[in-house]
């Protein structure tokens, strides 16, 4: 006759020494093993903050060097033919709308969108998260050492005979919150390269990859450019700094990702050889 399983209990097992072994823990959620992480990245953030902050307030000395600096850069624009700078910003100054809309565009994308992408990539993503944190740090980093070792003063900053205007500040001279944010906030001669177009084209490279929609990838794409258009008719960022910051953050992102292929490749190869190695000592 077969015998009744519905009365069957699972007895605990039984440790070694004869007591009853403690059952085993359900794993944490996935999202409250991040939190950690979380609160270790933004321990990173909060330490570039204090390294930006730290080299604004050693550099404010800096200013007739930064624009010695500035004059150096429209004369290699200027060798290049691109010093365009104030026919782009006579296109749109006169605008109240179009110049508030700048504003708050320089002002408020450029630790949003960033921030923002971090997030996604953790939470929605997470393989692709550490390559995308690692390459912004590693080129944010290396920007601080330009804006260290080379301030330039922005456009808007430039003699007046240059013509370009101070968008914050213009066309009817009556300021906005932007002025002091810029002006008091970090480094105001940390014109080459420009980090807002670095961090654009990081979002860009960082999204691209993870988002299918053909939509979304036109507007990942479009995110750079429009912050190009920005910084540049703002008065904020000459086109060499756009480039600069353009490069870094390719370049950046290219050596991060062969340096990160590489090393998978060492992994696997190590794991490779210890399996062998393992395979080869049981069979003697």
């Amino acid at each position: 006759m077969p015998e009744d399983r519905r009365n069957v209990t699972l007895a605990t097992p039984a440790a070694a020494d004869g007591s009853t072994a403690p059952e085993p823990q359900p794993p944490q959620p996935k999202a409250r093993r991040r939190w950690p992480r979380v609160a270790r990245e933004l321990g990173l953030v909060a330490v570039f903050a204090l390294i930006y902050e730290w080299i604004g307030a050693h550099l404010v000395q800096a200013g007739g060097v930064a624009a010695s600096h500035a004059l150096l850069i429209v004369a290699a624009e200027r060798t290049l033919g691109i010093f365009h700078e104030q026919a782009v910003q006579a296109v749109f100054i006169h605008n109240d709308t179009i110049t508030d809309a700048f504003n708050a565009y320089y002002g408020g994308t450029h630790f949003l969108i960033p921030a923002f992408v971090l997030a996604f990539l953790l939470f929605r993503h997470p393989g692709h998260y550490g390559r995308a944190r690692t390459a912004l740090a590693v080129m944010t980093g290396a920007a601080f050492v330009v804006f260290w070792l080379f301030p330039v003063a922005p456009p808007r900053l430039l003699p007046a005979r240059f013509g370009i205007l101070d968008m914050l500040t213009t066309p009817d001279g009556s300021g906005h919150f932007e002025t002091s944010l810029i002006n008091t906030a970090g480094d105001r001669y940390a014109s080459m390269p420009s980090l807002h177009v670095a961090w654009a084209v990081w979002c860009a490279l960082a999204l691209y990859p993870v988002v299918r929609s053909w939509l979304l990838r036109a507007l990942i794409v479009a995110y750079p450019l429009m912050t190009t258009l920005v910084v540049v008719a703002t008065g904020n960022h000459f086109f060499l700094d756009a480039l600069a910051g353009t490069g870094l953050a390719v370049a950046t992102w290219v050596a991060v990702t062969r340096i990160g292929a590489w090393a998978s490749v060492r992994r696997g190869t190590r794991a490779l050889a210890r399996h062998h190695r393992a395979r080869a000592g049981a069979i003697t």
